[in-house]
């Protein structure tokens, strides 16, 4: 942290730390974009440190409104100062921050309120002066270090030769101590000695009469013994005697209750069959009437079908029928307007023919050029032409002034034939429209209703395909849940029959090793009884 660029000098307080003063300074290094917190012990001279970037310095107060503005450094920088303290990590000295205020406060530097502050233009040697006295300051402020330094330095040598010393005084107690413990443990260690040796010869002689005691004892014990043991032999003689009449009574009674089991199981096996050979008969007359049921139901559904089939097409006949009623009572109608329609078509035409007529009769012939370029070619015959059409125009003059003098009465015919034209080709264009219309909607009709049938006849034929599907997944149900029973049946059967064949092996097993226990143990004491 020494080699680090901390940046400028930018706060600072004075702290007390476990009854030591420090002083508390803020470096802003602005380039890196970090704070650094330094605390310098005035006593000790231990320098700790903390640093954080200005993204996780604003963090610690993302939640406090009024230190939320980052231009309240001094603000900042005092309320980190108070919950700063000193803990111990691992045995270093570790400068933590608190999420409380600590005991210690913090207070503030108390600067000169009656500093004198130049003003106006300084002279050359009172800038000198100021130069100088700023260069002093840091030469004073290192010397002071250096100063407090040396003299925490003289008192940590005192207190270093101080605890030297006491730690000599204390080792030579220590041994004189030891040497002392050692003098009184090895007396008390002769001491219990002796008594031990004394405890010793006292056990021996109690040993010596209880050796002889017991001997005396284990001989009475052996005689006795003897005795016990020949009584034991004539009872045993008499209870083997018993025990033989009893195993030779136990066997009888035992290989007739084995022949009355056997005979037993047999019936009972014989039962059993009898039993099992009613049952498979009432599961197969039962599944037959089942069977004959689902047929039936079978068939009924299959019997339903042509009927459901015949409603269909009577259905389909009776709309075609009644769809064929309703064109026949509209198709006359229909032909005296499609008649109807034509006559007035061919009247329009016809009037338009005698539209045309009319002025094409009444048209001005064109005037042919006779003189230039563009003159008609041939000469005099173009001139004889020109001549005849000269005269020609002089006659359409003199016609002219008739027609202008009929010119009324024409004009208003012409705008009535007009008139009648418009009126009777509108009113065609109408019919025309509705005719063609009323044909696109019955083609409509005729596809929806062929698309109903469709949608109709795919319902039925789902509806079959389902109702099939069902009865054939019951009647699958069916036989599989009495398939089911009935294997659960024979395997339980097996399984009563495997159990006991287990127990009548396991009896004889038994019986096999009860009758070879029983003859090693009638060895057993034939053996003893010989060597008694």
């Amino acid at each position: 942290m020494d080699e680090q660029d901390k940046g400028a000098l930018t706060y600072q307080e004075s702290k007390v730390f476990h009854a030591e003063p420090f002083i508390c300074s803020v470096y802003d290094n602005t380039k890196h974009r970090r704070v650094t917190f330094e605390v310098y012990g005035l006593d000790t001279q231990d320098m700790l440190h903390k640093q954080y970037t200005y993204n996780d310095f604003d963090g610690l107060f993302r939640f406090n409104a009024e230190l939320m503005n980052p231009n309240r450094k001094e603000g900042r920088y005092h309320w980190v100062i108070e919950r700063l303290e000193i803990g111990m990590v691992g045995g270093d000295k570790k400068l933590r921050l608190k999420k409380e205020v600590t005991v210690e406060v913090p207070e503030k530097p108390i600067y000169e309120e009656t500093r004198k502050i130049p003003t106006g233009r300084m002279d050359l040697k009172e800038r000198q002066r100021l130069r100088e006295q700023m260069d002093m300051l840091n030469i004073k402020r290192d010397e002071n270090i250096r100063k407090r330094r040396e003299a925490s330095k003289a008192r940590f040598l005192k207190y270093i030769f101080e605890q030297k010393e006491i730690a000599v005084r204390k080792a030579a107690e220590q041994d004189a101590a030891i040497e002392k413990e050692r003098e009184e443990r090895y007396q008390w260690q002769l001491q219990m000695e002796a008594e031990e040796e004394a405890a010793a010869g006292e056990q021996n002689a109690l040993a010596n009469i209880r050796r002889i005691a017991a001997e005396n004892k284990d001989q009475a014990h052996e005689e006795k013994e003897e005795e016990d043991l020949r009584q034991l032999r004539l009872r045993w003689r008499a209870a083997d005697a018993e025990k033989k009449k009893a195993i030779d009574e136990a066997r009888a009674r035992k290989a007739r209750d084995v022949a009355a089991a056997a005979e037993a199981a047999k019936k009972a096996k014989e039962q059993a069959a009898q039993i099992q050979a009613k049952r498979a008969a009432a599961w197969t007359s039962r599944e037959k009437r089942v069977k004959s049921k689902l047929d039936a139901k079978v068939q009924k559904a299959l019997s339903l079908i042509p009927e459901l089939k015949r409603l269909a097409n009577l259905k389909v006949e009776r709309k075609n029928e009644y769809l064929q009623e309703i064109n026949e009572t509209r198709w006359p109608i229909f032909e005296a307007q499609l008649e109807r329609s034509a006559e007035r078509l061919r009247q329009r035409e016809a009037e338009a023919e005698a539209v045309r007529n009319y002025h094409t009769e009444r048209s001005i012939p064109k005037k042919e050029k006779v003189k230039g370029k563009k003159a008609a070619k041939g000469g005099p015959k173009g001139a004889a032409k020109k001549k005849a059409a000269k005269g020609e125009a002089k006659e359409e003059g003199k016609e002219g002034g008739e027609a202008k003098a009929e010119e009324p009465s024409g004009g208003a015919s012409k705008a009535d034939n007009e008139r009648i034209v418009d009126s009777v080709e509108s009113k065609m264009r109408a019919e025309m429209e509705e005719q063609r219309k009323r044909v696109q909607l019955e083609q409509k009709r005729q596809v929806k209703t062929k698309e109903r049938e469709e949608k109709r006849i795919k319902t039925e034929l789902k509806r079959i395909k389902e109702y099939k599907k069902k009865v054939e997944d019951e009647s699958y149900k069916k036989e599989a849940l009495v398939q089911e029973r009935r294997l659960i049946l024979e395997t339980k059967n097996t399984e009563k029959e495997r159990a006991e064949e287990r127990k009548q092996e396991e009896q004889t097993r038994l019986a096999q090793v009860r009758a070879k226990r029983v003859e090693a143990l009638e060895q057993k004491q034939l053996e003893f009884l010989s060597k008694a």
